[in-house]
């Protein structure tokens, strides 16, 4: 006999910055909530290879996964926790000049909220999780409350003298990640592998930080290994819950909720809505202004290779950290320029894990291993992060004649350059390559292309239910118990990395739902 369907207050598919922030401030809120993921439980105390080196397998490269572990799969089986399981975790605020691109300079879509709409819940989720960082008092890129920052590198010292002769300002990254113990927590050991896991949650991942202490309330349920395929709505126009198949029998199975919300990550929220298909919504659930998959605007990074003259030659020492230590804000917003939005740029990749760049090195025999050894210590890498404009020719839809091991359509990404968004490129490409010189590099590869990263954008948010999908609180305008919470509500994406913006909207839709249950507004 098939097990009877399990009703919460609120269904969340997804498991990551923004469903696992949702869940556990629901669950605190005293409201009973499910979480549904695709991927299986994973321990990041023992199921990654963090400390791992490529000499330590056949092909030269880590496996993510141990052995006979399960997970990180595919888009639609990942894990509990998501992509916070491996990212980067760098944290900034978005300022207001973020939030109101349009009216500032006339390009990119304004938000239809403010700063001061959602800068509270920015620093609940600073004190809830740990964000090292400087408090630098820069108009563009708010301070919030931070642990202690972490020191340069010596490489991020002599980039830092660099851009200084430039008249421009190196900062410390900020990252949600633990600079001293806190929590219960310790702090990070500068391993240098974040990318891979944290085998002792100093970096923040969403299960461990904030799922697994809201089980404590009794009103939390996970169910790991659900790849949902539908998320079903009733006569009434009501979302009912969602239908999933098992990741590893195909089993199908159901749950129910009074309140729907979905936060697979920005494409594969929008692939779920537009696999939502009903005779109520031919074209994709929530979809009556047919903007769903429209305006897909990822990061797109740039990309300068090179080799620190200061450090050439030097003996080989730990100095990893935990990969980036030091950051290059926005500094065009103020200059007179051809194009609309600006760039940010990440540096200071060198580790033992990655040394391609090798391969490229001329030489033979005794000379060429040592420029390569000469060159190993002095490794960086700039990676500019540009804001891409919304354009009609950049979007998601599905591919219904490629299924996935699912037998889903697989989704399908149409990314289009702007004359805008080249030009930030050239500008962030020929900044980071003069910024390198001026700090006294070997310029060993500069990228000819921009590069998509850190996917936004498809499920806009809005307050014309004509041109958007969701509203200021993520709840979409077609179906009053649904709401999509994470990077698919960008109106327009900044050119700082997005998840902790993710993170302050997911605890703010957590306020919003909680207090219409306790109301009965749902």
């Amino acid at each position: 006999m098939a097990e009877p369907v399990k009703t919460f207050d609120v269904v969340i598919v997804g498991s990551g910055a923004a469903g696992g922030t949702l869940a556990a401030h629901l669950a605190r809120a005293g409201v009973n909530v499910a979480v549904v993921e695709g991927g299986p439980r994973i321990n990041t105390r023992s199921d990654f290879n963090t400390h791992a080196m490529p000499w330590e397998f056949a092909n030269r490269q880590i496996p993510r996964m141990k052995p006979g572990k399960d997970g990180m799969a595919s888009e639609r089986a990942r894990g509990l926790g998501g992509k916070t399981l491996t990212w980067n975790a760098v944290a900034w605020r978005f300022s207001q000049r973020d939030f109101k691109g349009k009216s500032f300079d006339g390009s990119g879509e304004d938000w239809p909220l403010d700063y001061a709409d959602i800068a509270p819940y920015y620093e609940r989720i600073e004190r809830e999780v740990g964000v090292c960082g400087n408090y630098d008092g820069l108009k563009d890129l708010p301070d919030g409350v931070f642990l202690p920052p972490v020191p340069f590198k010596c490489s991020d010292q002599l980039i830092a003298k660099g851009a200084k002769k430039l008249g421009l300002k190196i900062i410390h990254v900020r990252k949600s990640t633990l600079s001293r113990n806190q929590f219960g927590r310790p702090a990070c050991h500068f391993c240098g592998n974040c990318m891979a896991g944290c085998d002792v949650v100093a970096k923040y991942n969403s299960y461990d930080v904030h799922m697994a202490p809201a089980l404590k309330t009794g009103k939390l349920e996970l169910i790991p290994n659900a790849v949902v395929r539908e998320v079903t709505v009733n006569g009434e126009n009501r979302a009912t819950g969602v239908k999933y198949l098992h990741r590893e029998t195909r089993a199908e199975g159901e749950v129910r909720g009074r309140i729907v919300v979905i936060s697979c990550a920005c494409v594969q929220s929008v692939a779920l809505l537009q696999m939502s298909r009903s005779r109520q919504y031919p074209n994709g659930l929530a979809n009556s202004s047919g903007h769903l998959g429209k305006h897909f605007i990822p990061h797109f990074t740039g990309g300068v290779e090179a080799f620190l003259d200061g450090l050439k030659g030097s003996p080989l020492k730990d100095d990893e950290g935990f990969l980036d230590h030091a950051y290059l804000p926005s500094f065009m917003h103020e200059r007179k320029r051809d194009y609309g939005r600006s760039f940010g740029a990440q540096f200071g990749y060198q580790n033992r894990r990655g040394v391609g760049w090798a391969r490229d090195i001329p030489g033979m025999g005794a000379d060429y291993v040592k420029a390569v050894k000469d060159r190993y210590p002095a490794f960086v890498i700039f990676s500019p992060y540009g804001e891409m404009i919304p354009n009609a020719r950049s979007f998601v839809d599905l591919d219904y004649a490629r299924a996935d091991e699912f037998g889903l359509p697989s989704a399908r990404r149409h990314v289009s350059w702007s004359e805008n968004d080249k030009k930030i490129f050239a500008d962030m490409q020929k900044w980071s390559q003069a910024i390198l010189e001026s700090a006294g590099a070997e310029i060993h590869r500069v990228y000819d292309e921009p590069r998509t990263n850190h996917e936004l954008g498809g499920a806009r948010m809005g307050a014309d239910p004509k041109t958007s999908v969701v509203d200021s609180t993520c709840r979409t305008h077609d179906v009053k118990n649904l709401y999509v919470v994470d990077g698919s509500v960008f109106p327009s994406a900044s050119e700082k990395n997005p998840t902790h913006t993710i993170m302050a909207l997911a605890a703010r839709t957590a306020e919003r739902i909680a207090d219409r249950l306790k109301k009965g507004e749902v």
